[in-house]
């Protein structure tokens, strides 16, 4: 996994399947674990890390792998937005381009304000056939049948 925009701490490690693995909680070993950009998870373990949250801005934690960057191992969080609405502005080239697809330009990602995703349209999936993606099952699509997307604006 790899996280723009921050260095992060691994604090713990463990298995999602194994439960007589020994989890690794990193902080037991030492004050100050090792700080970094870019941590190989492995196969069926979960990572806990922590960062300090200090960098204003639109963040992506993603995996490199391209297939699996496809099939949703991807985030997008918003840090201090309050400070973001402070000290830039979205061009209005930005918002026509969003609004001419039928994006919505205000409050999160349904459009709503505060934490109300109420009308959100759902991701899409992805289907498996012996281990390996397939088909997308669905693809969700907004009022004018375009893909689903949006700009991710909190302006």
């Amino acid at each position: 996994m790899y996280l723009h925009g921050h260095a992060f701490q691994i604090i713990e490690l463990g298995s999602l399947v194994n439960q007589l693995e020994p989890v690794l909680r990193y902080s037991e070993k030492c004050n100050a674990p090792m700080k970094r950009d870019t941590f190989v998870v492995p196969v069926d373990h979960y990572a806990k890390l922590r960062f300090r949250a200090d960098n204003p801005g639109v963040w992506l934690l993603h995996c490199h792998m391209d297939v699996h960057f496809g099939m949703g191992m991807a985030l997008t969080f918003f840090e201090a937005p309050d400070v973001l609405r402070q000290h830039q502005k979205v061009p209005d080239s930005m918002l026509e381009l969003c609004r001419a697809q039928g994006i919505r330009t205000e409050g999160n990602k349904a459009g709503n304000a505060g934490p109300d995703l109420a009308g959100l349209s759902p991701p899409p999936t992805t289907a498996f056939q012996n281990g390996r993606p397939s088909t997308p099952t669905s693809t969700p699509t907004n009022q004018q049948g375009n893909f689903s997307s949006s700009c991710f604006l909190i302006f």
